[in-house]
């Protein structure tokens, strides 16, 4: 004992037992779980089993994990050891008398401190089999590490494993699922098993994989189902080669968006884009069809690619793009107080309907332009002479788009795969398995879109208007004649009103059209609606052209291959057997991914950080750019004004006097609109999250909410003989001024604001107004959206502050409002009668 140090823990009694184990595996349970209770890690230090030869008998060593000795290294690594010559021992035999395993302490102390806790201790943080099971079962789903372990803990309260044990797991699994394989031929294995069709090719004199494509079965059958429309755009940071990533997709009759093919690149140059053009024009069943209209950014190799590979179709440009560079060039050439004012004139010439208002509206941008050549120029030069065919309405109205003119489908495609892989440095493996798992719940979506379009009717379509529609198209086409049904009372039968853009871009019955039938007092025909929005399952087998049939005969190609293989001598034999092998075994492929990053044009230019003002680490648009500089000269520029100012004031909000003495204290801020007509509207979008050019959605969806089926009674009632009015004053014919007509006006608005969006809508004017909906019950976490009307002619959005007091509700809505409404009073009665105290005050 003189020899012990000072630490010194005695842990005999523990371990001392006169108990018998039937087994070793008994013992060995029996041990750690003593050792685990009074925090003793034990191991086993050296084991034996009787086979009959000399020296040999059954015994186990147990020993404490710091027994042995602490080796010193002149590493300067950060190494460790827990070794610090424990001398516990425990020895245990099988009894001479057969009665079973037996233990012996032959030291129970330890010579250092025992820790309170065992959590990151690497032996007791081992995993179980059952735990390694639930790693295995969630790292399948893609759970983060983090969620992993958070999971096990919540499973198995007693489990001290660390994240670290959880990397390793997942690391141990993975290569046991690849096993001897290489990426490529893991990658070949997963993409033969899920049965996609692929295409790959590899690099000149080099076995590096230069292109491959693939393709879900389902995929290629919507493919063949709904060619009509396709968008294709590439994407970056998706993998650690770097190399770009190129995605098509397309659009069911339901709108929805279904991914048709990807494609690896290594660069985005003409002769890229027509290898993957071929791959895609193969997965066409009939040799003649082809998509009429594919939409693309102004990828000027794209484009050539397009022209060489589909001649027949129609390439469209992404109009949010055009828009974009536009607008940041404008920033550049313009002054401040002209570029709204261009920028609203640019875009009616974008929206122009036939050639005649186009050049109109270019003409009237001419002149608004006239002292700033440079971005005339540029539009001219760049845009309008170039590709005014591929974007401009009066020519893009005729082709059957289906409503896509951007390639927002695709943009939203690429973020939802990012959001699957997480990250940017996987292999291709892992970009493969995030695509296929995005691609079966994408695939789950779209059968459940036609089930509901097949079974289900919306309350707005039960009229005997839509009796051949139902249940045979689906219930975005329905919503769209439905919509363009509230233009008939003002466009009749004439078809120069209507101009009859739904019936060309989207292949639906026009206002026009309808029209004649409601006249003639027939439900609209089926023939009407063009097939795309008639197809409502994918369960069907692809049809085959009479002459594509030879194309799938491989009959006379394996003769010919049988016959050359004999002709040969034995090293041609070779050779050519070599060549069927990597198409007979592809997981046997030699082929091998890009030995080192490939930088593309999406890629950073330079080494450096990471901009902090975007959200990937790219090239950033031009547009970007432009932002970022207006933005950081408008922050430079504010010190210089506020420096001549010796002392500084709180300013008051613009147009704060024009609202009531009482209720001015509780106005933190006043914003301003564009005054154009649509102010109103304008900042009801802004208040709902739209931004202020949102102003159209807006009046599209109030007037949605005037023939909501559920909602009809009450407008009947509520409007009366003004209901045709109402209904009127949210149509327009363009997208510039709006005469007063248009304007909106309360309360008649207040009551569809607040109903359709299920807000408090509170008004500031002459008479202050609240409106609350009149079908909804109080709700605690209810938006309030605060207007202001001032110089008798505009609409302002008032910021309030918390808790700010609310004025009293119209007479129409007590009288009109459903008895569950009324909720909506009692919980805001306390702020409406502290207006009624306020307002004395002011008299």
């Amino acid at each position: 004992m003189e020899n012990l140090p000072k630490i010194c823990v005695d842990t005999t009694d523990a371990f001392m037992t006169t108990e018998r184990f039937g087994t070793r595996e008994e013992v060995i349970r029996w041990i750690k779980k003593v050792g685990i209770d009074n925090k003793v890690t034990v191991i086993i230090s050296r084991s034996d089993t009787e086979t009959g030869k000399r020296g040999r008998s059954n015994k186990i060593i147990f020993g404490c994990d710091k027994g042995g000795k602490h080796k010193i290294s002149d590493s300067g690594t950060q190494s460790a050891s827990k070794k610090c010559g424990c001398p516990f021992k425990i020895r245990s035999t099988p009894a001479k008398d057969g009665s079973g395993w037996k233990i012996d302490v032959k030291c129970g102390l330890h010579n250092h401190g025992l820790s309170d806790r065992l959590e990151g201790h690497s032996f007791i943080g081992r995993l179980t089999t059952n735990e390694k099971q639930h790693v295995a079962d969630l790292a399948k789903r893609h759970v983060a590490p983090r969620n992993i372990l958070l999971s096990l803990q919540d499973k198995f309260p007693e489990n001290v494993t660390r994240i670290t044990q959880v990397y390793k797991h997942k690391s141990v699994i993975e290569k046991e699922i690849r096993g001897p394989r290489s990426e490529i031929q893991h990658l070949f294995k997963l993409i033969e098993d899920a049965g996609y069709v692929y295409w790959s090719r590899k690099q000149d004199d080099s076995e590096v994989v230069k292109e491959i494509f693939w393709a879900h079965p389902d995929s290629v059958k919507l493919l063949n189902i709904f060619p009509i429309v396709l968008v294709m755009d590439s994407t970056y940071k998706t993998n650690k080669y770097r190399q770009p990533l190129f995605e098509i997709v397309g659009m069911t009759s339901t709108e929805l968006t279904f991914a048709v093919g990807f494609a690896y690149m290594e660069s985005e140059q003409t002769e890229n884009f027509c290898w993957v053009l071929e791959k895609l024009k193969e997965l066409f069943v009939k040799k003649d069809m082809c998509p009429q209209v594919i939409l693309t950014d102004r990828d000027l190799a794209l484009m050539k690619a397009i022209e060489v590979v589909f001649p027949n179709s129609i390439n469209l440009l992404c109009r949010f793009h055009i828009n974009k560079n536009v607008g940041a060039k404008c920033k550049q050439h313009v002054v401040n107080d002209l570029q709204k004012t261009i920028d609203t004139l640019w875009m009616e010439v974008v929206w122009a309907s036939d050639e005649v208002e186009y050049g109109q509206r270019l003409h009237q941008l001419e002149q608004a332009c006239v002292d700033y050549s440079g971005f005339i120029n540029y539009v001219k030069d760049t845009w309008l002479t170039p590709h005014r065919h591929r974007f401009v309405g009066a020519w893009i109205n005729r082709v059957l788009h289906l409503g896509n003119t951007t390639t927002n489908r695709v943009e939203s495609a690429h973020w939802k795969l990012k959001q699957m892989l997480g990250n940017s440095i996987g292999d291709m493996v892992k970009c493969w398995e995030a695509m296929n798992n995005n691609l079966r719940l994408q695939l789950g979506n779209i059968r459940a879109s036609f089930q509901k379009s097949f079974y289900e009717v919306e309350h707005a379509h039960v009229s005997p208007f839509y009796g051949y529609l139902r249940g045979s198209v689906s219930r975005a086409a329905l919503r769209r004649i439905a919509e363009e049904l509230l233009r008939v009372d003002y466009v009749g039968t004439n078809r120069q009103i209507c101009g009859c853009t739904l019936r060309t871009s989207y292949g639906l019955p026009c206002a026009c059209e309808l029209g004649r039938y409601r006249v003639g007092g027939i439900p609209i025909p089926i023939d009407a609606v063009h097939v795309h929005w008639r197809k409502l399952t994918m369960e069907v087998e692809l049809e085959i052209g009479e002459d594509d049939g030879s194309e799938v005969d491989m009959t006379a190609a394996m003769d010919e291959l049988w016959r050359r293989f004999r002709s040969l001598d034995v090293i041609g034999k070779r050779a050519l057997r070599s060549r069927v092998c990597e198409l007979a075994y592809p997981t046997m492929t030699t082929l091998c991914p890009p030995p080192e990053k490939i930088k593309t044009k999406g890629g950073v230019k330079k080494k450096g950080k990471k901009p902090a003002d975007y959200d990937v680490y790219r090239d950033p648009s031009y547009h970007e750019y432009v932002d970022k500089a207006s933005q950081s000269s408008q922050r430079q520029s504010q010190p210089s004004q506020t420096s001549k100012k010796i002392k500084l004031s709180k300013k008051q909000p613009q147009f704060i006097v024009q609202f009531p003495n009482h209720i001015r204290s509780y106005i933190e801020d006043v914003v301003n609109v564009e005054s154009d007509g649509n102010c109103g509207f304008r900042v009801i979008a802004s208040l709902h999250g739209y931004g202020e050019d949102g102003w159209s959605m807006v009046r599209r969806e109030l007037g949605l909410e005037l023939i909501d089926k559920d909602m009809s009674t009450l407008y009947d009632k509520l409007f009366s003989n003004r209901l045709s009015a109402v209904r009127e004053s949210l149509m327009i014919e363009s997208f510039g001024s709006q005469p007063p007509e248009k304007w909106m006006s309360l309360p008649d608005m207040g009551y569809l604001i607040a109903n359709r969006y299920n807000v408090v809508l509170v008004c500031l004017g002459n008479p202050c107004i609240t409106f609350f909906p009149m079908t909804s019950s109080h709700s605690p976490n209810v938006s309030i959206y605060c207007i202001g009307f001032v110089n008798q002619n505009h609409w302002v959005q008032v910021n309030m502050k918390e808790g700010f007091p609310l004025p009293p509700v119209t007479l129409d809505w007590k009288k009109f409002r459903s008895h569950i409404a009324t909720t909506w009073m009692l919980g805001f009665a306390g702020r409406m009668q502290h207006w009624q105290l306020l307002t004395p005050v002011l008299a």
